[in-house]
């Protein structure tokens, strides 16, 4: 067995699934080094990772870097293959990478491969380490084929494409489909027309730009007077979110129904939308829309996402409007209401796009896997 340690800041819970797949992989024997403690932030880690060996890695921030010394005495330990975030804020990863390259190990870099705030010393930081690691493992192949170059040959670029487990996005599904006239009794209810209202779910937050979403609703009501837009989430900015509403006059036609943690709660809701609207920075949102069947509406300016965004084919299982324009967003979001096949056709993609043959947990560790793989084959060669 390849004996690997992978170190993580802290185990978000959509990567459970991911890591105990990997786990359960028969060449691999996985340690995870991770923060254990309680969180006190919106994103808290867990502690536990069936079929995993979990060790507790502390750390602390200090100002905009992080004092992560404990990755260098993790890198002494044995291990065949060693997995290290990369991050530019880390003090401690050059000297990870030294003294694991003294310890015979293998080493891998995991991450983005870029920034969403993106400069020329974030870049020099980001690439500095290159040349010293047996290879990258990146969020998504696009951004994988961009790093390849002279220096930087094909062997040693992988991709794990980001993903989150579909299987309690498909329970709740059942739970609703398998209960004859219930999904349309909610409808009815709640007086939601599903071809006419976009789903939005996230943390409300001044950089999610629920503004211009807002924004987009105002123009698709002048074109439409139908159109509505729910809002699920709470966070700092939802006041704010809420007022503008009112101050331009479009809370007759928008819900903020805050935070829904139930999955089979928020299936009804996702199963009553066209789409899902998500104004700018789309993330793992992305897979959660498209679990439901619902085509996910954002801005045009790619460099502006997360690599999740490479995962949406404009006009295939997604539309962009062009970034910064709420009439052009209201514009798409009415286009899209006024064609049934169209939505049917986004949607089915949308679907088969977290499919076995697309943005799935089985295809992301498969790429863990081929990249460990190689990696533990460059070593013993």
């Amino acid at each position: 067995m390849i004996r690997v340690r992978l170190i993580q800041e802290i185990i978000p819970h959509y990567r459970v699934p991911v890591f105990e797949n990997l786990a359960a992989r028969p060449e691999i024997d996985l340690t995870i080094h991770a923060d254990l403690s309680e969180g006190t932030t919106s994103l808290k880690g867990e502690s536990h990772v069936p079929g995993c060996r979990l060790e507790h890695f502390s750390k602390r921030t200090l100002g905009p870097l992080l004092w992560d010394s404990q990755i260098v005495s993790i890198a002494a330990q044995p291990c065949d293959v060693l997995i290290l975030p990369w991050r530019t804020r880390s003090v401690f990863t050059s000297k990870a990478i030294r003294t694991a390259r003294r310890s015979g190990a293998g080493i891998v870099l995991w991450g983005h491969g870029l920034s969403k705030y993106d400069n020329g010393f974030r870049r020099a930081l980001r690439t500095r380490l290159l040349k010293k690691v047996d290879a990258l493992l990146f969020y998504d192949p696009v951004t994988a084929k961009k790093y390849v170059s002279e220096d930087l040959p094909a062997e040693k670029i992988f991709a794990a494409s980001n993903a989150i487990d579909q299987r309690p996005i498909q329970k709740a599904i059942k739970v609703w489909k398998n209960d004859p006239g219930r999904l349309e009794a909610f409808q009815n209810k709640e007086g939601i027309d599903p071809d006419r209202t976009a789903i939005f779910i996230s943390r409300i937050e001044p950089d999610k730009k629920l503004d211009l979403l807002l924004d987009g609703l105002k123009h698709a009501l002048e074109r439409d007077p139908r159109m509505r837009l729910v809002v699920v989430g709470d966070g700092s900015a939802r006041a704010e979110a809420e007022a503008h509403a009112r101050a331009i006059e479009v809370d007759h036609a928008v819900r903020f129904l805050g935070a829904i943690y139930d999955e089979t709660e928020l299936a009804g809701w996702c199963l009553s939308a066209c789409c899902m609207a998500y104004p700018v920075a789309v993330g793992l949102s992305v897979m959660h829309a498209f679990g439901y069947g619902l085509p996910v509406l954002t801005s045009d300016d790619i460099s502006g996402h997360n690599p999740e965004i490479n995962a949406i084919r404009p006009g295939e299982n997604g539309l962009f409007y062009k970034d910064g324009d709420p009439d052009d967003l209201g514009r798409t979001l009415v286009e899209l209401a006024e064609s049934d096949d169209r939505r049917r056709r986004l949607s089915d993609a949308a679907r088969a796009s977290v499919g076995p043959d697309g943005w799935c947990i089985d295809r992301m560790v498969d790429g863990f896997v081929e990249c460990i793989n190689a990696v533990n084959a460059h070593r013993t060669s």
